[in-house]
């Protein structure tokens, strides 16, 4: 039996005696064996660092420019459904255009005088079921106002039975008109070039019994007083042209002329576009106005629609013998016709309007996204988008529309939308 070495007889090796042995040797401490600890050099961390730093930027970049496009898709998105909401709000206007401004299926007037709260509101202007206000230019934008009653029940005309002596005359009409103070009315010659007047019964209507009373054209009668004063009853002298209508005309009196109810209200529902933004007013009583910066609207605008640069509108005309419609033409004089402010007849031949309104994105791209001009099948260049196919479709300039500085009409997108409206009020003629 051998005896165990002491630590100093292990020599060169100078190994604790536990470790000497062969077979009881921890492995890091066996001479030769031995291995350095595995790690990362400060180098490595540096690189390492680095690329995760430089990934992590990437997806935060990735992450906001996700965001940022959704929420242009967003605003995209919702602008297209304002229009198209807007659009509805103009359909629906102009359905009901026209009504109880007909009377045996002839207009009551081609234009109007009225007054109301101490001013104005039109001398002689036009009064037509759907009016288009041109906006002079293929970049400007038009004006809509449709015209109708509000009136419930019939909306047939009262014939006006005796000439009025002056213009401040109460009017006799037969005694069925379901009329009462503080009721609007509007009193005109069908068909006839002199103005219509819209007023006020300042009274309860009084009843006429009798030939003398109700100027021999019937039994029963009452007498609608319109003494000046109030909302809608101006002075004396007020208006260019200031008729005295009868049953028959008689220089200097107007007829046959007739009477229709209008009801408690008379608007006259407007659209136009107003820094860049499609808003509905009452042309009667309105004057809407906008601030670009900050954007605010004023006057009795109410905002429909942002991002919508341009308005156009068209009337669609018929034969004077029928209700189709065989031509579109802009509110201004086209061949030999003043359609501005048309005539009696030509009034009546006006059967639809279309509307084309142009939306644009957003946001502006940071390179050219639009064509510089689109022509439509019927051969009309557009300096931006297309609209309807044919030859008489409106123009559309978008060179002149407000941009950021630095940045060109043509950096932005654009959608058109566009709807034809049947006049049923005027086809129908009541």
């Amino acid at each position: 039996m051998k005896t165990p070495l002491p630590v100093a007889a292990c020599g060169r090796l100078r190994r604790p005696v536990a470790a000497c042995g062969r077979l009881r040797r921890p492995v890091a401490a066996c001479g030769r064996l031995r291995r350095p600890v595995a790690g990362f050099t400060l180098v490595e961390l540096m690189v390492a660092m680095t690329i995760g730093l430089v990934l992590a930027l990437v997806i935060s970049l990735s992450m906001l420019q996700m965001g940022r496009q959704s929420r242009v898709v967003s605003a995209n998105s919702s602008a297209q459904v304002n229009a198209q909401l807007a659009l509805s709000l103009i359909d629906l206007s102009a359905r009901a255009a026209g009504a109880g401004l007909f009377n045996s299926g002839k207009p009551i007037c081609r234009s109007f005088n009225a007054w109301h709260a101490g001013s104005v509101k039109s001398d002689g202007a036009p009064l037509m079921p759907a009016r288009i206000v041109d906006g002079g230019a293929a970049g400007a934008s038009d004006r809509l106002v449709f015209s109708s009653f509000d009136a419930v029940g019939p909306l047939s005309g009262l014939p006006v039975l005796t000439a009025m002596a002056n213009p401040a005359d109460g009017i006799v009409v037969p005694d069925a008109g379901a009329l009462a103070a503080s009721d609007l009315a509007i009193v005109g010659v069908p068909d006839g070039t002199v103005p219509c007047t819209l007023f006020q019964l300042s009274a309860a209507p009084s009843a006429g019994a009798g030939a003398a009373a109700c100027g021999s054209n019937a039994s029963q009668c009452q007498t609608l007083a319109h003494a000046s004063g109030g909302d809608f009853n101006a002075p004396g002298g007020t208006f260019t042209t200031e008729p005295r209508y009868g049953f028959e005309a008689v220089a200097p009196v107007v007829g046959p002329a007739v009477v229709m109810r209008v009801g408690s209200a008379f608007r006259q529902p407007g659209y136009r576009v107003l820094c860049n933004t499609l808003v509905s007013y009452n042309a009667f009583v309105d004057s809407p106005s906008c601030s670009a910066a900050p954007l605010g609207f004023g006057g009795g605008a109410n905002a429909l629609a942002s991002d919508v640069v341009l308005m156009h509108a068209q009337y669609g005309i018929s034969a004077a013998t029928d209700n189709i419609v065989t031509d579109w033409v802009d509110a201004k004089t086209v061949a030999g016709v003043n359609w501005a402010a048309p005539a009696a007849g030509d009034i009546a031949r006006i059967k639809a309007v279309r509307v084309v309104l142009v939306t644009r994105s957003k946001e502006p791209a940071s390179d050219l996204v639009t064509a510089a001009s689109c022509t439509n099948g019927g051969g009309v260049v557009n300096t931006g988008p297309c609209s309807f196919d044919d030859a008489q479709a409106p123009a559309i300039d978008l060179s002149g529309v407000a941009v950021p500085a630095g940045r060109s009409w043509r950096n932005y997108r654009y959608r058109v939308h566009q709807a034809v409206i049947p006049l049923r009020n005027v086809i129908w003629g009541h």
